[in-house]
């Protein structure tokens, strides 16, 4: 089902011109979500926005030439800063949009929840694509919202956007067929899973993984992640840790450890994308930064769950020094769980799947839920089995 309304005729070329090159990135699949690609117009949610280019932040408001251009590119619009100078909150690419919106599976006569609103215009498409009445998009930030509703609404659309925390869904509108998270996640949250209706789904981004979740009628959600790695800006809640920043990661690391020792090859510390991959899903709430020295690289990491850390001085051998403070075994299961991906022949993240219990419990597995090479992931200390 789409909802079709006349764009104003300058907006016309941009959006269609938009839809076509999402089509042939391969983004966009099917008509129906071309349709709303083409329809909603991007240009009512983001009339100041900034956008990183090689050269540094460009500054773009409804006034500066080649705004319209910038707004239909499959570009990332950041809308706000934190006072710290960090982005959270923006209009993600299109492309990753529309990525996220042909895995979710929609049907005519959904019932859809979209955690993190945003500037609105994901909302918009959701609306387009099965009527506002079937919407819900929340927010833990009351002026955002409140600036969503007006872009929606000037847009044409009338879906439920609402102050909410996150983490705790939107039991109003439940149960819903599918939850759409638009904001980066340490664990999918057991609320979600309670607000699905039986044979319901979940796609959501996971540590920096997107994780499409079917829900069983045991109640527990299970799927796979997509091939490719992504990041969202991470859903803020009172009931969960935030994520330290790099400099608060390198402030903690150069305090002095409780403990040092040594520490043999670490196999696939070489791979960067894989072990950040990794590390987000068995630090939910960690960070890790590596600083590269003339024979070694420092890795150091910050739980900011537990305030535990490590930093590991690897030479060119590949053999560790290893400062620690907190929580013993943060560096070791971390590089178990990267050994056992080097054990497996390097697999891509799409042979990594997700089951999440009802009381949010997270079991990672390569290949299949039942096989040999399984981890816990909650308590945060995995261990192979």
């Amino acid at each position: 089902m789409t909802r079709s309304r006349t764009p104003s005729s300058n907006q016309v070329p941009h959006a269609d011109r938009l839809a076509e090159e999402l089509l042939a990135k391969g983004s966009l699949r099917s008509p129906a979500w071309r349709h709303a690609f083409a329809t909603v117009p991007r240009h009512l949610f983001v009339p100041e926005f900034h956008v990183r280019t090689e050269e540094g932040t460009v500054s773009y408001t409804d006034r500066t030439p080649g705004w319209l251009e910038a707004v239909y590119s499959d570009s990332t619009l950041i809308t706000r800063f934190s006072p710290e100078g960090l982005a959270v909150s923006s209009s993600t690419e299109p492309s990753l949009m529309a990525l996220m919106l042909e895995h979710l599976q929609v049907e005519d006569g959904m019932r859809v929840l979209e955690v993190g609103a945003g500037t609105g215009y994901n909302a918009g498409l959701l609306s387009e694509r099965v009527g506002s009445a079937l919407v819900t998009s929340i927010d833990r930030d009351p002026e955002l919202v409140e600036r969503a509703h007006v872009s929606l609404a000037a847009a044409g659309y009338g879906p439920t956007v609402a102050v909410a925390d996150g983490a705790h869904g939107y039991p109003p509108n439940a149960p819903y067929d599918r939850i759409l998270a638009t904001c980066g996640l340490g664990r999918v949250p057991a609320p979600w899973l309670e607000q699905l209706t039986g044979s319901g789904l979940i796609l959501a981004n996971v540590g920096l993984g997107l994780a499409r979740l079917h829900r069983r009628g045991d109640g527990t959600a299970h799927g796979r992640f997509l091939p490719d790695a992504a990041g969202f800006m991470r859903l803020r809640s009172p009931s969960t840790p935030g994520v330290p920043t790099p400099q608060e990661v390198l402030r903690a690391t150069r305090g002095e450890p409780d403990r040092v020792r040594e520490a043999g090859e670490i196999p696939g510390l070489d791979d960067h994308a894989m072990s950040e991959f990794l590390l987000s899903l068995f630090l939910p709430f960690g960070t890790r930064v590596v600083r590269h020295q003339a024979d070694r690289e420092v890795h150091c990491v910050l739980d900011a769950a537990s305030g535990a850390w490590a930093r590991a001085e690897v030479d060119e051998h590949g053999r560790a020094v290893v400062a620690e403070q907190g929580d013993t075994g943060v560096w070791d299961a971390f590089t178990e769980l990267l050994g056992g991906w080097d054990d497996a022949g390097r697999p891509g993240i799409g042979r990594y799947g997700l089951t999440v219990s009802a009381e949010g419990r997270h079991l990672l597995w390569l290949d299949r839920p039942e096989g040999g090479r399984r981890w816990d992931l909650d308590p945060a200390r995995t261990s192979g089995r």
